[in-house]
């Protein structure tokens, strides 16, 4: 018979012996896990090369222009194409000045330089398809074979090249292909030209057009990159200090933002992506998303650090709580921007493609650096508010929760139906006072130009005729019923055709043939660039209406205006065309796509939440809190009218991220209180103390770092910068009110404890006090203390 002590020392022998052992077992995992990560951060360094180039040549070589945002298979873009294979590009820059006149001599030397001067030819090729001004055109007009007055030469340039004084005039550049990709050189070498040949500096000179949109948006894209960037990442690193209470904690998850950003953007470059004005809005989405699970991260690893003895277990047990939620974020977020890719838009769909391999790249990263940082060089636990405090702070929220669920959750249901019709109501524009602030430079020139020359806006209409066509066809009287029909337009302020260079009906007081008019008109027309004869015979005739770039111009209203009185020709072949018309489609087919993509993305993304929710109705509720940020503010952009630019459209993805992120964290805490039989409302508050300060401390981090950004004085980076901030403010009464509000009520009963079994506590209404260090192993979450109400 063996002694009951020799029993219990040998007990003890063989805990000693497996206590050593899985010791042993523990420290050869941690030393696996080091060299991973040191591989890792090899790797990593050895890449850090080419992800410098790529991200700053993906943020350097940036494609402004509406002609990026489309590919060949875009409908408008073809007859774009066609238009500009006959008549050359629509790009131009509209130049004038006080004192350009008809009687400037000095615009002669001008334009013979714009023409023939080596910084403005490329190879034997002149970058310039076109170069014409008023004082060139009254010569032409009033010298054989049109011999027209001065007035009536006037008159007929009134509004497109000659200002209502009769006197002010201007200067037209057409820019090539070759001469588009070369704008940011050529502008201020335009404006020297101005100053060398006609004395007049570059203060004094007046420049619009497309070229100069593109020009000035390359311009404040710069200054956002070059200033306005690292003032907002200064400022996200301060405030992600004074938040977390950790300067190393924020420091960490600051430069993870940035390797993220860094690489997400290497990969644009390397895959052969195009920076859009789309396509800006990535960065700041990544770094977001990075820093939303960045934090999360270290809080869990913080509140680990009290409820654990040794740093290697609180590091285990950060990450347990993490990777789930976190992936699962990843999931849903990268499926969400990953539906953009059905449209219609290359640019969009380059957007949502990268946009996803970005959210995939980051919760990689972040799963994988931060807690191998951490292994190597721990952070330790900051002092921060006491946990008795702040935990009484999450009970009196719960509990007033507790008590008006049921109206909280109808209220919000309420406000985002009310709200959501409003989004039906959205529209975009692509007037110039959306992109640039009314006291901007551009917006001046703009004014100037249209009160002393005229609209600048020019929708083009080609009349096709055939070789061969009817012996009673008139296509002249066509064209002149085409004139007078956009005269009539409100809106229309000019229109020039062949018949504006054609001389009057009789010469020298002899009739005009009529065969010869025609062939008159065409001569004249090839020289001022508005009829061309392909090699098959084949007549193409240009029909200019030019409508203001300012005030409130309806351009969906003006293009219904054009169609109409170009369908009610049958006799000739004819299409609507310029840029104008082509930005007009894209701009629908941008917002068409946005909507349709967000309803994909909801579509998708419910169906994921089902899956991780284990069932339709707790999938469907948990999707609230999602759709609750951009259903409320962009209904209320709806229901006030307020049109929608590009940085404001593109918020929405930032938005359903955000929300995405800490919806998840909060819910897989949740459903983790509820497997070990918490009440619901012990549940809420179990999440509350787990995820609410790092769900405060993101949107203070994030809404500070991307408010920075409204002090750009590019309209759309200004919208995307207040957007931003309302969104993730949004997206935080989401999910710290509506969304437990929601599971606290009727309708969260289906996701809480089955009938019959038994929660942990039973009680009437229950405040947390704080949490203890003790950890309940079943579930390995902190223990709460309740205390009766």
């Amino acid at each position: 018979m063996i002694h009951p002590s020799a029993r219990t020392g040998e007990a003890a022998h063989t805990g000693e012996a497996a206590c050593t052992g899985e010791a042993a077992c523990t420290g050869e995992a941690a030393c696996k896990s080091r060299k991973r990560f040191l591989l890792i951060v090899l790797y990593l360094t050895i890449a850090l090369p080419w992800i410098a180039i790529g991200a700053q040549r993906a943020l350097t070589e940036s494609a402004n222009s509406p002609l990026d945002w489309v590919d060949d298979d875009f409908e408008p873009r073809h007859a774009y194409d066609r238009y500009s294979s006959v008549f050359g590009t629509a790009d131009a820059v509209i130049l004038s000045w006080p004192g350009c006149t008809l009687g400037e001599s000095r615009l002669d030397r001008l334009t013979t330089a714009l023409r023939t001067a080596p910084a403005f030819v490329d190879g034997d090729q002149p970058l310039f398809h076109n170069v014409t001004s008023g004082r060139e055109q009254m010569d032409v007009m009033t010298r054989p074979p049109m011999s027209l007055s001065a007035a009536e030469a006037v008159d007929r340039l009134s509004g497109s090249l000659i200002g209502p004084d009769g006197e002010t005039t201007c200067v037209v550049i057409g820019f090539t292909e070759q001469a588009l990709q070369q704008r940011a050189r050529l502008v201020p070498l335009i404006r020297n030209a101005v100053t060398r040949h006609c004395q007049v500096p570059p203060q004094s000179q007046h420049l619009a057009g497309p070229i100069m949109d593109g020009y000035e948006v390359d311009r404040a894209t710069r200054y956002t990159l070059d200033v306005l960037a690292p003032l907002s990442a200064a400022v996200v690193l301060v405030v992600g200090s004074l938040c977390v209470g950790s300067a190393g904690g924020a420091l960490l998850v600051f430069l993870l933002s940035l390797i993220c950003q860094g690489m997400t953007l290497a990969i644009v470059h390397f895959g052969g992506g195009t920076m859009t004005a789309l396509m800006a809005v990535l960065g700041p989405l990544i770094q977001v998303l990075a820093i939303a699970g960045g934090i999360h991260f270290v809080n869990y690893y913080f509140d680990s650090q009290a409820s654990t003895e040794n740093h290697s277990g609180a590091l285990a047990r950060a990450f347990r709580l993490a990777w789930l939620p976190c992936l699962l974020a990843a999931a849903t977020t990268a499926i969400g921007l990953g539906s953009l890719g059905v449209s219609g838009l290359v640019a969009v769909r380059e957007f949502g493609l990268y946009a996803a391999i970005g959210v995939a790249l980051t919760a990689g990263l972040l799963l994988t650096l931060l807690p191998g940082f951490c292994q190597w060089f721990p952070i330790a636990r900051p002092g921060r508010l006491d946990v008795n405090e702040t935990g009484a702070i999450w009970c009196v929220l719960t509990n007033r929760l507790e008590r008006s669920a049921g109206w909280v959750s109808g209220a919000a249901l309420v406000l985002m139906i009310v709200l959501g019709i409003g989004v039906s109501r959205l529209n975009a524009s692509v007037r110039i006072e959306t992109l640039f602030a009314g006291n901007s430079r551009l917006i001046h020139d703009y004014a100037w130009l249209e009160a002393n020359v005229g609209a600048l806006v020019p929708i083009e209409i080609v009349a096709t005729i055939a070789p061969d066509p009817p012996a009673d066809s008139d296509p002249l009287l066509v064209l002149r019923r085409i004139e007078d029909k956009l005269a009539t337009i409100d809106q229309v302020g000019a229109v020039v055709s062949p018949l504006t260079f054609l001389p009057s009906d009789s010469v020298s007081g002899e009739p005009v043939h009529h065969a010869h008019r025609i062939a008159l008109a065409e001569s004249l027309g090839q020289r001022f660039n508005y009829c061309a004869t392909d090699s098959g015979g084949t007549h193409r005739w240009r029909i200019t209406a030019y409508v203001s770039a300012l005030g409130e111009n309806d351009y969906v209203q003006i293009m219904q205006s054009v169609d109409a009185a170009v369908a009610a020709e049958s006799d000739i072949n004819l299409q609507v065309s310029g840029l104008m018309p082509l930005v007009h489609e894209i701009q629908q087919q941008l917002l068409d796509d946005l909507f349709y993509s967000f309803l994909t993305a909801f579509g998708l993304i419910a169906v994921v939440m089902t899956i991780v929710q284990a069932g339709v109705l707790p999938g469907l509720l948990s999707m609230i809190p999602n759709v609750f940020p951009a259903l409320t503010l962009f209904g209320i952009l709806g229901w006030i009218g307020r049109p929608l630019d590009i940085g404001t459209m593109m918020t929405a993805s930032v938005a359903m991220g955000i929300a995405v992120d800490d919806t998840l964290h909060f819910l897989t805490f949740y459903q983790r209180e509820l497997e070990t039989g918490a009440t619901r409302a012990n549940a809420v508050l179990a999440s509350y103390q787990h995820c609410g300060r790092a769900m405060m401390q993101t949107t203070a981090i994030c809404g500070s770092g991307l408010g920075l950004f409204a002090l750009s004085s590019f309209v759309p980076t200004v919208g995307f910068a207040w957007m931003s901030v309302l969104l993730l403010t949004a997206a935080l009464v989401g999910d710290l009110i509506v969304l437990p509000a929601v599971l606290l009520s009727p309708l969260g009963k289906g996701s809480a404890i089955a009938p019959g079994s038994e929660p942990a506590c039973q009680v009437k209404r229950s405040v947390v006090t704080g949490r203890t260090d003790r950890m309940n192993p079943a579930s390995d979450q902190p223990t709460m203390n309740r205390i009766e109400t």
